[in-house]
C-alpha cells in the first residue's frame, strides 16, 4: 500500500509541476512571446495574466482565426465543437468560440494531452481509483431491458428498421425481458419473434431472453381479470370449489405458453412465473398483478371493507407446479425466481423456496434511497444468492438516467448481480411527454433515444455477457467505480459515476496494464456530451468526471 501510495504522490506531483512549469514560461510548454500563461490550468482570470480562464485553461475567447495568431498552433475552435465542450466538462461554452491547438500527429505539446481533438491542460487530481484484477467476482450475464406491452407497437412502426437499430445496434442491449402475452387478445407472438430475431442481426448473437408473467389468464384470477386496483382480497390466484388454489391451471398454462413462444421461434432461456408476487396496485394504478405469500396462508389486508383475514396461496406451491410441468419439453428455462419489489423481501420468499426449482435468484429495486445507499443491505443480498450459490439479478426498475446510473452500479458492483434489466425499453406514444425515464420514445411517426439508454450503453455498449468484474477502489466518496475484464482477459473496461454536484478529476490506476490502445466516453446528464468520444486515454492516466456524469475507460492490452 505504501508503495502504491508513493507512487502515486509522484505522478500527482509530476502533474502539477508540468501545471506550474506552463505558467512559469517554460521551455517545454507552450508559450506565446510575453504570453507565459498561455493553456495553464486556472481557476478565474486572475491565473491568466493577459489571458482570459476558459473552462479551466488560460486562453483568448475569439470569432475567427485571427484572433489566435499569436498563440501558438492555435486555431479559433467554435463553441459547438466536440473539443470544445469536452473543455467544458460536457457543456456549452460561455463564449463563441476559444482559441485551441488542435490535436497533431506530432502530438501536444508538454503539459497538455489530447481531448475530443484539442491539446488541453489537464488538471490535477482530486481522487484516484485503482484496479486490482486479481480479485475477481461475478460474471455478467446480461443487461437489457423489458418490453412489456408494445411489442406489436414496435413492429408496426413506421420507422421500424430504424428503431431496431436505436434499440440493439451497437448497444450491447442484449437481454431482452418479454412480457407473456399467450392466452391474452393484445399482442402477437408472431411480432415476438420477428423482435427477437431482428435483435440478434443487430447485436450479432442471440439475446438472451426473460419470459415474463405480469398476471396469469384472468380466468386463474380470484377477480377474473388480469388487471387490479386496491383490491387485494381478490387480486390473487382462483380457488378451486374444493378450496384448493388452481395450481395445476396456472402450470398448465405456463407450458402452453412455452409450446406457443417455440412455435413463434422463441425459446426463453429463463421464465419468472409471476413478477411483484407481493404486491398489490393501490388505488390510481389500474395494472395487472397477482399477489402470492412466500408459501400458502393467511394475511391480514385492508380493503374498503376494513381489515380482512386473507387467504392466499403460495409461491412455492406455483413454482413447484410449473417446474413439474416443463418437464420433457424441447427445451427447459432457467427459472427465475422471486422478483420481488424490492430486495429486502427477498430472503422471506427464498426460505420458503425448494432451491432445486431456482436458477436465478431476481429482485427489483423499486424504493431504493439513491441519495443514500444502503451498502450493507445491498451486499447482504449479493452475500444471499453467494450462500445459495446462485446468480443475482436485478430484473426490473423503472428510473430516471442519474438513479438508473446510480442503481447499476448498486447492483452490478455492489450486490454483485450478473444481470441489470431497466422496465422500459420503448415507450409507446401516449406516454411520450410524460415519460423521461424509458430508453426510446415513440411518436406516431418517428422516435427520440432517451439518456437513459446512453446510460445503461456505459456499460452493455462496452462489456459483453462473460466479462467479469474485477475489484476497483475509488478513494473518493463521490465516485463510483467498477471495472470488468474480457473472457480473455485482452481488454479492461473501467465505468466512472459522479451522481453529484462536484466535478471529480481522476487518476486511473490500471495496476499495471500497459495498454496498446485505449478510449474514453463520456455522458453529462446536465450538459451536451452524450456518450461523446474523448479520444485516449491520456498518458497521466486522467479522467475528468464532471458532476451528474458518467465516464467509460477502454484499455486494451
Amino acid at each position: 500500500m505504501r508503495g502504491r501510495d508513493s507512487a502515486r504522490a509522484t505522478r500527482m506531483a509530476m502533474v502539477a509541476l508540468a501545471t506550474l512549469a506552463l505558467g512559469c514560461g517554460s521551455s517545454g510548454g507552450p508559450r506565446a512571446g510575453g504570453l507565459t500563461n498561455w493553456l495553464r490550468v486556472c481557476e478565474s482570470d486572475a491565473d491568466c495574466g493577459e489571458l482570459r480562464c476558459r473552462c479551466g485553461a488560460c486562453t483568448r475567447g475569439c470569432g475567427d482565426e485571427e484572433g489566435c495568431a499569436d498563440l501558438p498552433a492555435a486555431s479559433c475552435v467554435p463553441a459547438e465543437d466536440d473539443g470544445a465542450i469536452a473543455l467544458c466538462g460536457g457543456r456549452a461554452p460561455e463564449s463563441l468560440g476559444m482559441c485551441l491547438p488542435r490535436c497533431s500527429e506530432e502530438g501536444c505539446a508538454p503539459g497538455t494531452s489530447c481531448v475530443a481533438g484539442l491539446c488541453v491542460p489537464l488538471p490535477a487530481p482530486t481522487a484516484q481509483v485503482t484496479v486490482d484484477e486479481s480479485q475477481r467476482f461475478q460474471s455478467l450475464v446480461g443487461i437489457g431491458a423489458g418490453i412489456g406491452y408494445v411489442v406489436d407497437t414496435i413492429m408496426e412502426h413506421p420507422r421500424r428498421a430504424a428503431l431496431l437499430d436505436a434499440m440493439f445496434s451497437g448497444t450491447g442491449l442484449g437481454m431482452i425481458r418479454l412480457r407473456n402475452q399467450h392466452a391474452t387478445t393484445d399482442g402477437d407472438l408472431g411480432n415476438s419473434g420477428a423482435l427477437v430475431a431482428a435483435a440478434a442481426e443487430r447485436l450479432g448473437r442471440s439475446p438472451t431472453v426473460i419470459l415474463n408473467s405480469a398476471s396469469p389468464p384472468g380466468e386463474l384470477k380470484a377477480n377474473g381479470s388480469t388487471f387490479c386496483e386496491n383490491n387485494p382480497d381478490t387480486c390473487t390466484l382462483v380457488q378451486l370449489p374444493d378450496g384448493t388454489f388452481d395450481y395445476t391451471g396456472l402450470a398448465t398454462h405456463w407450458r402452453a405458453s412455452l409450446e406457443a413462444y417455440a412455435l413463434a421461434g422463441i425459446e426463453p432461456e429463463y421464465i419468472s412465473i409471476q413478477n411483484n408476487p407481493d404486491w398489490v396496485p393501490p388505488a390510481g394504478d389500474r395494472n395487472e398483478a397477482c399477489r402470492f405469500l412466500p408459501a400458502e396462508g393467511t394475511a391480514t389486508v385492508t380493503t374498503d371493507a376494513g381489515e380482512v383475514e386473507v387467504r392466499y396461496p403460495g409461491y412455492a406451491q406455483a413454482l413447484e407446479a410449473v417446474v413439474g410441468a416443463l418437464d420433457g419439453l424441447p427445451s427447459v428455462p432457467q427459472i427465475v425466481a422471486p422478483e420481488t419489489t424490492s430486495y429486502p423481501e427477498v430472503e422471506a420468499y427464498l426460505a420458503a423456496l425448494d432451491l432445486a426449482n431456482v436458477d436465478a435468484i431476481a429482485h427489483h429495486l423499486y424504493g431504493t434511497d439513491t441519495t443514500n445507499l444502503d451498502l450493507a443491505a445491498l451486499a447482504e443480498i449479493g452475500d444471499l444468492a453467494a450462500e445459495r450459490d446462485r446468480p443475482l439479478f436485478q430484473s426490473e426498475m423503472f428510473a430516471d438516467p442519474l438513479t438508473t446510473a446510480v442503481l447499476m452500479h448498486a447492483a452490478l458492483a455492489v450486490e454483485g448481480a450478473s444481470v441489470f434489466v431497466h422496465n422500459g425499453f420503448v415507450a409507446a406514444p401516449i406516454d411520450y411527454d410524460t415519460d423521461v425515464s424509458s430508453l426510446i420514445r415513440l411518436t406516431a411517426d418517428d422516435f427520440t433515444v432517451g439518456d437513459t439508454r446512453h446510460v445503461m450503453c456505459h456499460y452493455s455498449a462496452h462489456i459483453d455477457p462473460g466479462w467479469v468484474r474485477v475489484a476497483a477502489d475509488s478513494d473518493s466518496g463521490e465516485l463510483y467505480a467498477s471495472a470488468w475484464v474480457s473472457p480473455a482477459d485482452d481488454r479492461l473496461v473501467v465505468v466512472l459515476t459522479n451522481p453529484g454536484d462536484a466535478e471529480v478529476v481522476v487518476e486511473l490506476d490500471p495496476a499495471g496494464v500497459e495498454p496498446t490502445a485505449s478510449a474514453v466516453s463520456r455522458t453529462v446528464l446536465g450538459g451536451l456530451e452524450r456518450s461523446a468520444d474523448l479520444g485516449e486515454l491520456p498518458a497521466e492516466n486522467i479522467v475528468v468526471v464532471p458532476p451528474e456524469s458518467m465516464v467509460t475507460v477502454t484499455l486494451e492490452r
